[in-house]
């Protein structure tokens, strides 16, 4: 008798029939019986898989009822019919009431290297990665299981490895609700036996080969724990793009697209996440001492490194200063105007981070130094200037800050009456408004205020006059603010730093908030401070190669001498590019706009009186230039040079007439020049230095992307390039059967270049409250710029730019 139809399905047998063996394919399962005491066995074959299912047994539940001269049945319950079909035509089957069955299959790997009994291992450690590996081609995971200690003392005698679904879930009576969580664990048998031997060899005594469950399927086989894990370039990876300010989910994406698919990842967004996880707690406490530690081995092995750090009476850490080589050296450049300005929510102790930034010789912004501070109170200030003093030597001739009060404090206790502190305009005449009030601010006050304060051509006489002028005009003496500005007026009025060389160069903090806000994209406030310091070398080399591209542009390539007067030929051959471009449009500016319509000879001094006639307001007007031609001294009365450093259009314009031919060299700025700061030996010294990890691996990825870009265009010899590399892998594989990849806590000691301690000598900083660390507060301008900003959609129905749509027009028909 033959039974035709689906493993689904709901038939009644003669007792004495048992379930036989049969292969399953795509097709309606075939299920043959036999009569007698025959033992049948069902075994089932996986589409394009390695799986034969095996039913072993029925257990039967419940009784039997009666049949036609036959004893009842047992039954196996299912969902689909059944066509029972006999060999014999004249053969019946009674069907009776179904009675339950539970039906025991059993899965067998069919792979061609197998475990076997007797198999030996040098180590177990060799055994237990054997074992994965076959569970990985299989489709099923493994765990290490019970061991058995030796009697004499001598460590494990017998251990277990099984399948990850032996055993049960045991269930939880705890009232608290937990997770949703199913279990992966159906009893599974499947397992390996190893045993000790005399010889100190792990043998195989005993393999269970069948699994009570289905296989993955090859296709599915990266969602297994197992095979989701990630490489040290991986690693790698994620530790880089964490110092552009990518998390690991970002990072995770990356390696999708790049890779080819989430298959080919071998792990997954939870690896990634628990990567940083992992790192975070291996930082943990000793965070501060990682931060010291790694700071005190550049400055032993860089030349000229320097930091500075000091703690309160509780040992945590209170603030820190450092500077390299590099900066000091753009120091010793461009460090006649220095800014600073605190920046707040940068890490995750809320430490005030103080970059001191100037301008190089393109006109970009350069980071001398840096520091971390716990507060703005008027001692953390003083021993950070004091750092910073010490570490550079020579003053800056300009400092720009806002108008923190402990700052405007230490600065003349720190620095000599030779530095003269500027304050930041841009604040302060942001603060017009609020001072004014709203009926003065809808009148003419505010543009005559601001083009009085902003023009450069002013002397101090006439800026007095003009702001009593304005003072009295609104009747604005009596306001307290304005009276202290004006008291204030010689640290922040252009026309009191003229005779200041680079005066002009910073008349606000613009530069640092700008920079502030660079370092800003790479930083949070989650963020430890070893990671800050890891990304702010980061930034630093992404500045800093800006720096040497620009170089190289004013090296190598060459502007074009538009009025081919040899002075302009001159400009080219000894100024940055920026820095020519700017000189150009001066001496192009000088044959436009300027003539001479007075020339007075004062012995050797001859005063020519220039109008300048540019469409621009700012620059023209009427200017006079003294003019020595003995020995070629210049000077302009628009004191462009000594703010700026260079020339003006009005000195190139006596200089043309008065046939001067070459660029003056005395009007010459040294750090407007190509080659003004002198090349680092660092870069050679790093490169000398000995082989660590992260180098070779370097190496090794630049070697194999130089083979594949050689040999892209040749698919053969690109293939035979792969089957190399596919050798190589199997000869590693087999080379390292037992060893463990880096771990986590092994990796981030090698990427940050330190060693995590026990004792904890330095704390990290805790209620730390700044300024920063509030939410900040919006004036009332800035909520009225919002609230502009809120109708700035045109509406539907009305046409009109208002705050509602044509849904809520109140103009839309009922």
């Amino acid at each position: 008798m033959r039974l035709a139809g689906s493993l689904n399905s709901s038939i009644v047998v003669p007792a004495y029939i048992r379930i036989g063996v049969k292969r399953i394919s795509s097709n309606p399962i075939a299920i043959e019986a036999s009569t007698g005491g025959e033992d049948v066995h069902e075994a089932m074959e996986m589409n394009g898989g390695a799986s034969v299912a095996t039913f072993t047994s029925i257990e039967t539940a419940g009784h039997a009822t009666s049949a036609t001269n036959q004893n009842i049945p047992p039954s196996i319950t299912h969902s689909n019919d059944v066509d029972i079909q006999t060999d014999t035509p004249n053969e019946s089957v009674q069907i009776c009431q179904p009675i339950n069955v539970v039906a025991k299959q059993l899965w067998t790997p069919l792979v061609e290297e197998k475990p076997y009994k007797g198999q030996q291992f040098a180590s177990f450690e060799s055994a237990l990665a054997y074992y994965k590996e076959y569970g990985r081609k299989c489709g099923f995971e493994v765990r290490k299981a019970t061991t058995e200690v030796s009697k004499g003392g001598g460590g494990y005698s017998r251990r277990y490895i099984v399948c990850n679904k032996e055993g049960e879930n045991k269930k939880k009576t705890k009232k608290k609700q937990h997770r949703n969580r199913p279990s992966h664990r159906v009893k599974c048998k499947a397992s390996v036996r190893l045993k000790l031997n005399n010889l100190g060899i792990w043998e195989i005594t005993h393999f269970e080969e069948q699994h009570t469950h289905d296989f993955v399927k090859p296709e599915d086989s990266h969602f297994l724990k197992s095979n989701r894990r990630l490489t040290y370039q991986q690693k790698q990876l994620l530790h880089d793009v964490s110092g552009i300010n990518v998390g690991p989910v970002r990072a995770f994406k990356v390696m999708k697209q790049t890779q080819g698919g989430y298959e080919n990842v071998g792990a997954s967004e939870v690896e990634c996440k628990n990567f940083k996880r992992d790192l975070s707690s291996i930082i943990g406490e000793g965070d501060v001492d990682l931060v010291l530690e790694k700071l005190s081995r550049k400055r032993e092995y860089l030349p000229d490194y320097t930091f500075e750090y000091y703690e309160d009476e509780h040992d945590m850490l209170s603030g820190l200063f450092w500077a390299d080589e590099e900066g000091k050296r753009n120091y010793m450049a461009f460090g006649d105007a220095v800014g600073f300005d605190a920046t707040y929510r940068t890490n995750k102790y809320m430490m005030v981070f103080v970059p001191f930034t100037g301008i190089d010789n393109h006109k970009k912004c350069v980071t001398f130094a840096a520091g971390l501070l716990c507060s703005e109170s008027k001692e953390a200030y003083q021993w950070l200037l004091t750092c910073f003093k010490k570490t550079f030597g020579a003053e800056p001739k300009i400092l720009m800050t806002d108008q923190d009060p402990a700052v405007k404090e230490v600065i003349p206790e720190v620095f000599s009456e030779a530095v003269r502190h500027r304050y930041c305009m841009w604040h302060i005449s942001q603060k017009f408004t609020k001072k004014l009030g709203t009926q003065l601010s809808k009148t003419d006050v505010l543009n005559r205020l601001n083009d009085l304060i902003w023009d450069e051509r002013l002397t101090p006489e006439i800026f007095e006059k003009g702001w009593q002028s304005i003072m009295d005009d609104y009747d604005l003496h009596t306001n307290s603010w304005f009276s202290d500005m004006y008291e204030a007026r010689s640290s922040w009025i252009p026309a009191y730093f003229k005779d200041y060389h680079y005066s002009g160069l910073m008349r606000t903090t613009s530069r640092s908030e700008g920079e502030n806000r660079f370092f800003g994209s790479l930083t949070n406030t989650d963020m430890h401070l070893i990671e800050f310091i890891s990304n702010f070398e980061t930034a630093m080399e992404s500045q800093r190669h800006v720096q040497r591209k620009n170089d190289h542009l004013s090296r190598y390539t060459t502007p074009d001498n538009i009025s081919k007067l040899v002075m302009e030929a001159d400009a080219i051959k000894i100024f940055t590019r920026s820095i020519f471009f700017d000189i150009q449009r001066e001496i192009q500016s000088s044959i436009s706009t300027c003539y001479s319509f007075k020339v007075e000879a004062m012995g050797d001094t001859t005063k020519f009186s220039i109008k300048d006639t540019d469409t621009d307001l700012k620059r023209a007007g009427e200017y006079e230039v003294m003019f020595v031609i003995s020995n070629t001294i210049i000077s302009c009365s628009c004191s462009k040079f000594e703010t700026t450093g260079k020339l003006c259009r009005h000195c190139f314009y006596v200089l043309r007439m008065s046939g001067v031919e070459h660029f003056p060299a005395k009007y010459v700025s040294t750090r407007w020049r190509k080659e003004v700061v002198p090349r680092s030996c660092s870069d050679m010294i790093k490169s000398k230095g000995p082989d660590d990890i992260q180098r070779v691996v370097r190496a090794i990825h630049a070697s194999v992307e130089h083979c594949v870009d050689r040999l892209s265009s040749n698919l053969e010899k690109l293939s035979l390039y792969r089957e190399k590399q596919n050798e190589l892998k199997k000869y590693v594989d087999e080379d390292t059967i037992g060893e463990d990849p880096m771990t986590n806590k092994e990796f981030i000691e090698t990427v940050i270049g330190v060693r995590k301690r026990d004792d904890i000598k330095v704390r990290i900083p805790e209620g730390v409250r700044t300024k920063g660390s509030k939410k900040r507060l919006i004036s009332e301008k800035e909520k009225a710029i919002l609230n502009a900003k809120k109708g700035s959609r045109r509406c539907g129905g009305c046409g009109e730019f208002v705050d509602h749509n044509a849904r809520t027009c109140p103009n839309r028909a009922k």
